[in-house]
């Protein structure tokens, strides 16, 4: 408890007075005006997304989306130990909560909803956005939490090409390398891109002086390789100034493993692997005006999951390869389109519908049948955006999402086939917004909100959890989620070359879906839960003279379990803060020192199993070695601290890289 009194004023005051503490906090209205964020639907007041770009995030060396993502104010990484999996929780919301798009099209997964985010490499990204308050309808169901956005490079130039490598070490051998190459074109008719990109880990480090024989020996983190690899081709036409319509294809194929529990508590160990973690996508999005009032958006697309999972429970079953098997093979079909009509001067009315089917097949056997299970999810909504006066804008929105139950059929061990009750759900939002301007670059916002999530397919048809080993009942008739939220923003600037965000909110969660122990063995999904998330995020960035770029992000959320058997909320710091500052001290060289900090989170909801707080600090250096030539070095946990996200998984110890960028 003394530890959690002293943080929050302990941060506060190396914020203010320790000039290497900084951070990335992306400005609403002071970002510049970048094409590629039309990919997100809604009014232009609605955006209220925070953004890191990709400058950002290279020289803090986040090489996966979940670590760029727990930069900014609000979000925080969450791992799931036992699948080896990287989340976030966005004030308080999980990966379920808060869907993940790719230039504005679903990719979440159909059966869990959620998402591997340290499996998505960040190169060739031109930036990742994150709505945390008012998240516009337009763009489709199940956004209870807000979204996340992935935006790919868009070319610019008549001609483009880079490629970058870097070799990362521990404990002074080689363990992982990074690459990635780009290649593309435009011209005034369109353009056209291809990007590669793979990021392989042999092992992680475990920190010097960790002793611990169930995590690893000789330095190396057992069970820790994985191996991602990333394309896109992207082809875009823009017939004018006003139209463009553009397809793109990404194709990830990922290995991962699963490092051990070697945490103090009785839970047994596993080695589980992954040997297929593959997503492919393809999608389409067009932009058409339609004279001088309207314009219409579509969008179609086809998202394919591949997943096999090998499950060893002890290290004689891994190295005797004797373990369990499941297998996914799952997709998603998907289309939209949105009508927007310029009313007056500058108010905004838009129509838009979403249609969208996730199918599920599951096996546990080789050559064994196929478990199925489809959703068909409707969405109807509009938005309007109203200029009261020349400071004031409100924008609201409301829409209906119906989600019907098509099939849900499972193969049983004897041969019978068990055919579970249908589950149709539909669910009415809405959200309002006003935003005040202050002074000519400070704005007031002010949103409210309900919004829902219907209940994942494996929420309601799941029969067992591996975790506990208890057999699960299935529950067809869970309801959706709702959430009733306040957001009060307040942002600009201090002066030309200091910008700051300040948020205050509070969020209610009913009929939060929670696993019910009916007894030692068995257990069900309900609708028992509610839970209040309310916090603070600030955020801070500017110029020191010419020499130095500093900023800073600190958020402070509590979790507040009102009624059911949920226990205490697992993976969510009360406190978290990140910072760096980039110094210049003169034109070639740039340095970047980088510190996260968070307080202790709880890994399991009766609070038995803590993961303490940390600090850790990384530092990176630049050389532009030629107009087209760039070095750099960079040393991560530099001071090769201890720590866990999730108690008992030790993460990596001290690493550092050494890479080379060229583009043309």
């Amino acid at each position: 408890m003394r530890y959690k009194q002293i943080y929050l004023p302990l941060l506060i005051a190396m914020g203010i007075s320790h000039p290497l503490i900084a951070n990335e906090i992306a400005q609403n209205q002071l970002a510049d005006n970048n094409p590629e964020r039309i990919t997100i639907w809604g009014s232009a007041v609605a955006d209220t997304s925070a953004r890191i770009d990709q400058k950002t995030i290279e020289k803090l060396g986040k090489n996966n989306v979940a670590n760029a993502l727990s930069t900014i104010p609000g979000v925080s990484l969450q791992k799931s130990g036992n699948r080896n999996e990287l989340q976030v929780r966005v004030r308080g919301f999980d990966n379920r909560q808060v869907p993940v798009f790719y230039d504005g099209i679903p990719i979440y997964i159909p059966y869990d909803g959620n998402l591997d985010l340290g499996r998505f490499l960040t190169s060739n990204l031109d930036s990742i956005e994150v709505s945390k308050g008012y998240t516009s309808l337009l763009q489709g169901p199940n956004q209870m939490g807000g979204s996340i956005n992935l935006t790919t490079h868009k070319p610019t130039e008549t001609f483009e090409a880079s490629a970058g490598y870097r070799q990362g070490f521990t404990r002074n051998k080689t363990n992982a390398y990074d690459a990635n190459a780009s290649l593309s074109m435009s011209n005034d008719l369109g353009y056209l891109q291809f990007s590669g990109s793979q990021l392989k880990q042999d092992y992680l480090g475990l920190p010097y002086g960790t002793d611990n024989d169930i995590a690893g020996s000789d330095g190396e983190l057992i069970n820790s390789a994985a191996d991602d690899k990333r394309g896109i081709v992207k082809l875009g036409f823009t017939p004018n100034a006003d139209d463009e319509y553009v397809f793109t294809y990404i194709n990830q194929n990922s290995e991962k493993n699963n490092p051990p529990y070697a945490g103090t508590s009785p839970q047994k160990s596993r080695y589980w692997q992954w040997p297929e973690y593959d997503k492919e996508s393809y999608y389409y999005q067009g932009t058409t005006k339609l004279g001088d009032i309207f314009t219409l958006k579509s969008r179609v697309y086809h998202d394919n999951f591949v997943n096999t999972l090998m499950m060893y429970n002890s290290l004689k079953d891994l190295n005797n390869k004797k373990g369990s098997y499941s297998h996914y093979d799952d997709y998603s079909n998907g289309a939209g389109l949105q009508l927007a009509a310029e009313v007056r001067q500058q108010d905004q009315l838009a129509f838009a519908i979403h249609w969208k089917e996730d199918i599920h097949r599951e096996k546990d056997d080789p050559i064994g049948d196929y478990d199925r299970f489809k959703d068909r999810t409707i969405s109807a909504s509009t938005e309007y955006q109203w200029a009261v006066d020349e400071k004031l804008n409100i924008v609201a929105g409301i829409s209906y999402d119906k989600r019907t139950s098509l099939q849900a059929m499972q193969f049983e061990n004897n041969g019978s086939i068990t055919e579970y009750d249908d589950n149709d759900q539909n669910a009415f939002n809405w959200q309002a917004m006003a935003k005040y301007q202050i002074r000519q670059q400070d704005y007031l916002s002010v949103s409210f909100s309900e919004r829902s999530r219907f209940p994942t397919l494996k929420e309601r048809y799941t029969t067992s959890k591996p975790s506990t080993g208890q057999v699960a009942i299935v529950n067809p008739h869970l309801d959706a989620e709702r959430a009733r939220s306040i957001d009060i923003t307040y942002n600009g600037l201090f002066s030309d070359d200091w910008s700051y965000e300040a948020s205050i909110y509070y969020n209610r969660v009913d009929d939060a879906i929670q696993a019910v122990n009916i007894d030692a063995n068995t257990l069900q999904n309900r609708n028992i839960g509610q839970v209040d998330y309310s916090g603070v995020d600030i955020g801070l960035k500017g110029r020191i003279n010419s020499i130095a770029e500093m900023g800073l992000s600190y958020s402070y959320t509590n979790s507040d379990v009102k009624s059911g058997q949920i226990g205490e909320i697992t993976g969510l710091p009360t406190q978290m803060a990140n910072a760096w500052i980039t110094v210049t001290p003169w034109e070639p060289i740039g340095i970047t020192l980088a510190e996260e900090a968070r307080s202790s989170n709880y890994s399991n909801s009766d609070a038995s199993q803590v993961a303490a707080g940390f600090a850790i600090t990384n530092i990176r250096v630049d050389y532009t070695a030629s107009e087209n030539v760039k070095l750099n070095a960079s040393i991560n946990n530099l001071f090769d601290h201890s720590y866990e996200y999730s108690e008992g998984f030790i993460e990596q110890g001290l690493n550092y890289w050494l890479g080379v960028e060229v583009k043309i």
